[in-house]
């Protein structure tokens, strides 16, 4: 399939999209890959791209609290 037929196609199946949310995402999508950039993170400061870094190394349950936790910080809202 040559480059011409491809677009055809690609626009041919846009043209078909009647979801306004799918054609948003689309639009996001084909925006970023345009400018060129490979990584979601290129547009970022060396400080911002460090505490990325950091959050997403974090565990994930960080914050969670157990159940008995939770009845224990939250006792004193309860009523009988």
């Amino acid at each position: 399939m040559s480059v011409n037929e491809r677009r055809a196609d690609i626009i041919e199946q846009i043209n078909a999209i009647e979801d306004e949310a799918t054609l948003s995402i689309l639009q996001e999508a084909i925006g970023y890959y345009a400018t060129g950039q490979k990584d979601i993170t290129d547009g970022l400061s060396k400080k911002d791209f460090d505490e990325l870094k950091v959050i997403a190394e974090e565990p994930f349950d960080k914050d969670t609290v157990s159940e008995e936790e939770f009845k224990q910080i939250f006792s004193r809202w309860r009523t009988k």
